[in-house]
């Protein structure tokens, strides 16, 4: 059996034997409350590393609208993608390591973990309705991004680049933008980070997933052990993910991005995001608007976004959605690579 399959299978055995032991310890809220946490985590984890998109984004919506606190989640999302987006990383790590952008990483980690430092420790948002109108403006900005990334035809030739006291400041900016918003709401230096790999230093998609997805693990560690220091973890939602996210980060989503590709995955996700941010809009009540104003900005706005899908449906009918081939390469790498 070949490395690359013989180590997770490995981990698998491990992590499901601990997994077993711990069992006693949370087996009554598990059985009774949080029976549900594996399949969830198994889909945040698919979306978490085949997309620049964390898992908070698919545990945000739903477990809040569980009634689960957006502070809460907002922890728990940090501590369970320090896990399966670390999973993750190794796993990509194993099936290619040439899709990693290693030079962008530090400075990126150093600008996260600043931001984070500031939203975690100094200015915590413990306002629920407020943590939610942030997560869905951020969740509609990134619609607007994979829209953006999907109807391009740019090339994206680049698997490295250059780094100029320029691009270290943009790194280092938006990077601490983007630890605010780990801080605040578990997630968004990823998607950011995306968008500036692809759209400034056109990098290769696949390249800037990956690494995206290795910049997310690295800040939901830091963030984990700064929320561990400061505030509270909740571990019964942690332990109860672990299975899903378990499988999911070390077989199936390498098979999918294979398989199908992550922009189908990213085309599906915006649906969902779109509805989720439609309905916080309709129930908010901390900004001040009537129905008629409520109206007036989501209808046009549904009325777009429906219009952009099947824009982009029809843009991408019969076109090659495998970003990534059963080689872990694409077409751009491997040109890249007999150089």
């Amino acid at each position: 059996m070949r490395k690359k399959y013989r180590s997770p299978l490995i981990i698998l055995v491990i992590i499901t034997i601990l997994w077993l032991i711990s069992l006693p310890f949370f087996y009554e809220i598990f059985v009774s409350k949080l029976f549900y946490m594996p399949f969830v985590g198994a889909v945040a984890a698919i979306v978490a590393n085949i997309t620049p998109a964390a898992a908070g984004i698919v545990y945000f919506p739903i477990l809040t609208h569980m009634n689960i606190s957006p502070v809460t989640v907002s922890q728990f999302s940090l501590i369970i993608q320090a896990y399966g987006m670390g999973l993750g990383t190794f796993r990509w790590f194993l099936f290619n390591r040439r899709l990693f952008v290693f030079n962008l990483i530090p400075i990126s980690i150093a600008g996260g973990l600043l931001g984070e430092i500031v939203s975690i420790v100094l200015f915590p948002i413990n306002n629920p309705e407020l943590l939610n109108l942030i997560f869905n403006f951020i969740a509609f900005l990134f619609t607007q991004i994979i829209f953006f990334s999907l109807l391009r035809d740019s090339k994206y030739p680049n698997m490295s680049v250059e780094l100029n006291l320029f691009r270290y400041l943009v790194l280092l900016f938006f990077s601490f933008v983007g630890g605010l918003l780990c801080g605040w709401i578990g997630f968004g230096i990823d998607t950011i980070f995306y968008f500036i790999m692809t759209v400034m230093f056109r990098i290769n998609p696949a390249a800037s997933i990956v690494t995206s997805v290795s910049l997310m693990a690295a800040m939901s560690i830091s963030g984990t052990i700064l929320n561990s220091i400061f505030h509270d973890i909740p571990l019964a939602l942690w332990y109860s993910a672990i299975p899903g996210v378990t499988i999911a980060g070390l077989f199936l989503a390498a098979y999918i991005a294979v398989k199908i590709g992550s922009r189908n995955i990213l085309l599906l996700f915006t649906f969902f995001l779109s509805i989720d941010f439609f309905l916080a809009l309709w129930t908010q009540q901390t900004l001040p608007m009537s129905e008629a104003g409520k109206k007036m900005i989501i209808y046009p706005l549904a009325i777009y976004m429906l219009a952009m899908h099947i824009r982009i449906l029809v843009k991408n009918i019969g076109a090659s959605m495998g970003e990534f081939n059963a080689l872990g390469e694409t077409e751009i790498e491997r040109k890249y690579w007999k150089k």
